[in-house]
C-alpha cells in the first residue's frame, strides 16, 4: 500500500513541479500569464464539457475556443470585457448548439434544450468567468505579487493537505462526497493556509492580520473549490475529469481550488488599495 503511495507521488510531483516552472514563467508578463490562464481555460472548460455531455448535457464542444476568448477579452477591456465576453460566448454557443439541431433535425424536448443552454452557461461562468477575476488580480499595482502569493497559498494548502492526509489521514472527512479528504488533511492545510497568509504579507503592502484572514478566506475557498468539483465529478460519474495529467488526472482536477480563489483574492486584494 505505501509503494502505490509513493508511485504515484513521483509523477505528480514531477507535473507539479513543471507547471509551477510554467507559472513562474508566465509571471514576467501579465499577457504571458493570460495567455497560460486561457490554455487551462480551454482545456478545463473542454473536460467539463466531455463529462457533462456523456451524462446527457449537449454542452457545445467549441466552447473550447470561446472560453479562451473570455480570459483575452478580461484581459484587454477588464471586467466589461469579462462579462461581455461571457455573453457573446454564450450567445454563440446557444446560436451553434440550435444550428445543430436544425441541421441534424434531432428531436428534443424544450426542456432539455433549456436544460443544455443552462449547463453551457454554468461551464462558462464556473471556469473562464471565474478565472477571468485573476487577470484583473494581476492587472492591479503589484498584481504578479498578488497572483503568487494566492498560488503559493492554494498550493500550500493542497499540498500540506494531501501529504498529511495520503500518508497519515484516518478520519474521513466527507466520505460521500470526497472519500479521500480527511480531518488530518485538513489540519495541515489549515497550516499551509496560515503560511502562505503571511507570503502575502511579504510580498504586498499588506498587514499581518490581513495575512491571517487572507489566508483563512483563501483555505475556506479552496478546500470548498475541491469539494465542489468533487461533487461534480459525482453527480457526471466520473473519477477524474480528465487524464492530460499524469498523477493529477485533468486540467480541472489541478485548478479546482484557484478557480474560486482568484475571486476570493481579487476582492480582498481591493480591501488593501
Amino acid at each position: 500500500m505505501e509503494k502505490d503511495k509513493s508511485r504515484t507521488l513521483g509523477p505528480r510531483l514531477a507535473v507539479g513541479f513543471s507547471l509551477g516552472g510554467a507559472f513562474l514563467l508566465s509571471l514576467l508578463h501579465p499577457l504571458a500569464f493570460t495567455l497560460l490562464v486561457a490554455l487551462a481555460a480551454a482545456f478545463a472548460s473542454v473536460e467539463l464539457a466531455n463529462a457533462m455531455r456523456n451524462s446527457g448535457w449537449h454542452v457545445p464542444r467549441v466552447i473550447s475556443v470561446m472560453a479562451p476568448g473570455v480570459v483575452v477579452a478580461t484581459y484587454f477591456f477588464g471586467a466589461a470585457g469579462q462579462w461581455l465576453g461571457f455573453l457573446a460566448a454564450f450567445l454563440l454557443l446557444v446560436g451553434w448548439r440550435a444550428l445543430t439541431l436544425l441541421r441534424t433535425r434531432e428531436k428534443q424536448s424544450a426542456k432539455q434544450t433549456l436544460r443544455d443552454f443552462g449547463g453551457t452557461a454554468f461551464v462558462l461562468v464556473y471556469v473562464p468567468v471565474l478565472l477571468g477575476f485573476a487577470i484583473q488580480l494581476v492587472e492591479i499595482s503589484g498584481g504578479r505579487a498578488w497572483v503568487l502569493g494566492m498560488v503559493l497559498t492554494v498550493v500550500a494548502i493542497d499540498t500540506f493537505g494531501y501529504l498529511i492526509g495520503r500518508f497519515f489521514g484516518k478520519t474521513k472527512l466527507s466520505p460521500a462526497i470526497s472519500p479521500k479528504k480527511t480531518w488530518e488533511g485538513l489540519g495541515a492545510s489549515i497550516i499551509g493556509a496560515a503560511v502562505g497568509g503571511q507570503v502575502i504579507v511579504l510580498l504586498t503592502p499588506a498587514s499581518f492580520w490581513f495575512g491571517l484572514l487572507f489566508g483563512a478566506a483563501i483555505l475556506l475557498s479552496s478546500v470548498l473549490g475541491d469539494l465542489s468539483e468533487s461533487l461534480l465529478k459525482r453527480d457526471l460519474n466520473v473519477k477524474d475529469m480528465g487524464t492530460v495529467l499524469p498523477g493529477h488526472g485533468g486540467v480541472l482536477d489541478r485548478i479546482d481550488s484557484l478557480i474560486p480563489s482568484s475571486f476570493v483574492a481579487f476582492l480582498l486584494s481591493q480591501m488593501v488599495f
